[in-house]
């Protein structure tokens, strides 16, 4: 049996270099190497895709079956999209909402920051958006949630993202 990759490779493998250097790195818990760490993280951030696409090669005798999806494309859904570092215990730093028709992207809550703001305040403004996608679109809660980096977040000014002046 396979060794399996460590769940601090795991998490690590989601963060930027930078990120992961200077949190593993000298001044961290010292535990990058870079003789190691790159192939490492790319092999975790990549596994799984790779491996389905070996797997479908080695069975290549399968037909491809087509499901009719027609009644599905008038469905809405949404996805509560959180700007957070990875880990259980780190704070949001924004909350955004998308809205599916289907397979296509229909609507969106713009994000907003978090800061300040204690976690009944948080989850006060996540019902707030349910009560508005209950009533324009009739969905009563959030099909799944993506956490997406606080470097990514598209809110200026961000304290992600200083100013240069």
């Amino acid at each position: 049996m396979t060794k399996g990759i460590p769940e601090k490779c795991k998490k690590c493998a989601m963060l930027s270099a930078a990120q992961a250097q200077e949190i593993h790195g000298s001044d961290g818990d010292r535990c990058w190497d870079p003789a190691v760490c790159y192939s490492r993280r790319s092999y975790a951030r990549h596994r799984d895709r790779r491996n389905l696409i070996r797997s479908r090669k080695r069975d290549n005798t399968s037909e491809d079956l087509v499901v009719n999806v027609d009644e599905f494309a008038s469905i809405f859904w949404a996805v509560l999209v959180v700007y957070r570092r990875s880990g259980t215990d780190t704070p949001i730093h924004a909350i955004a909402t998308e809205v599916w028709k289907g397979q296509e992207k229909f609507a969106a809550i713009s994000p907003i920051h978090c800061a300040g703001m204690v976690a009944s305040q948080v989850h006060t403004y996540i019902q707030k958006m349910l009560v508005l996608l209950e009533s324009n679109y009739g969905i009563k809660k959030f099909a799944s949630q993506e956490r997406l980096d606080p470097w990514l977040c598209p809110l200026r000014p961000c304290p992600c993202h200083p100013q240069k002046d």
